[in-house]
């Protein structure tokens, strides 16, 4: 046999051998990027909900609550797929999961906002017509923080929609901004209300000082203020957490997808 025969005979199976290799490496790298890009998301994922579940759990509305139930088991089956080493289908429930926690968060920035104003509305008429300087100055700070976040919520609303991560942190800052002006808001009612002797020792980042001002001085809307100062410190009761209670009983058969990735493993 000649060379130029033996090439001419060899040349298909080399052809066929280099895109299979070549397939192979871009599967490989496919699958590695995914493992990596999984193992941050699923980091980001634990703060998101730790963040919302006070917020969810204290005031949140239907809506609210089977977004956070549904994101919550779609978690924990990326986790599994995860520790399975499935890590493509992994990062399609880490998809599906980053985005219903967009539009929860979104949900949430606007009606922390909206309730921020609301209070600070309500608020405003007995701080502006106060001789304390202090209560107007809070009050101020308060409208400041609501408007920054504001800001914040709009520009995460613009950001490309496939920055699921990158549009959630942003949204984190607006509903933060907006639970500072409602500290502000209270803390301004408080300055209007409590003698300046017993002011100055106040520490308004305590929350149990600020608990006992409600007590003692909002006793018209002591129930309302102390629900709303619970929730601006992101207190939540454990026994009634809404992410705390779908970990301990999952119930994943009710994603519809849970039983393919069952079956894909048998």
């Amino acid at each position: 046999m000649t060379f130029k025969k033996f090439i001419v005979l060899a040349f298909p199976i080399l052809l066929i051998w280099t895109q299979s290799v070549y397939s192979r490496g871009i599967d490989s790298s496919t699958h590695a990027g995914n493992q990596r890009h999984s193992e941050k998301s699923l980091k980001d994922h634990q703060y998101f909900f730790y963040f919302i579940d006070p917020t969810i759990t204290n005031s949140g509305d239907d809506e609210e609550r089977a977004l956070l139930i549904e994101a919550t088991r779609r978690d924990l089956i990326s986790r599994m797929l995860y520790m399975r080493f499935d890590f493509n289908p992994a990062m399609n429930e880490i998809i599906n999961t980053q985005k219903l926690l967009v539009k929860l968060y979104s949900k949430v920035a606007v009606r922390e906002i909206d309730s921020a104003t609301a209070l600070l509305n309500e608020v405003a008429k007995e701080a502006y017509n106060s001789k304390d300087a202090g209560s107007k100055q809070h009050l101020s700070l308060g409208y400041r923080s609501v408007g920054s976040a504001k800001k914040v919520m709009l520009m995460s609303d613009n950001l490309p929609e496939t920055n699921y991560s990158v549009k959630i942190y942003e949204y984190v800052k607006a509903i933060k901004d907006a639970k500072y002006s409602k500290r502000y808001a209270i803390v301004a009612l408080i300055d209007n209300r409590v003698p300046l002797e017993k002011r100055i020792k106040v520490n308004y980042n305590n929350y149990d000082a600020v608990k006992d001002l409600i007590d003692q001085y909002i006793t018209e809307d002591a129930e309302k203020y102390i629900a709303i100062h619970f929730d601006n410190f992101y207190k939540v009761d454990s026994t009634k957490s809404i992410y705390n209670s779908v970990r301990a009983n999952p119930e994943l058969e009710k994603i519809p997808e849970y039983k393919d990735y069952l079956e894909g493993h048998k």
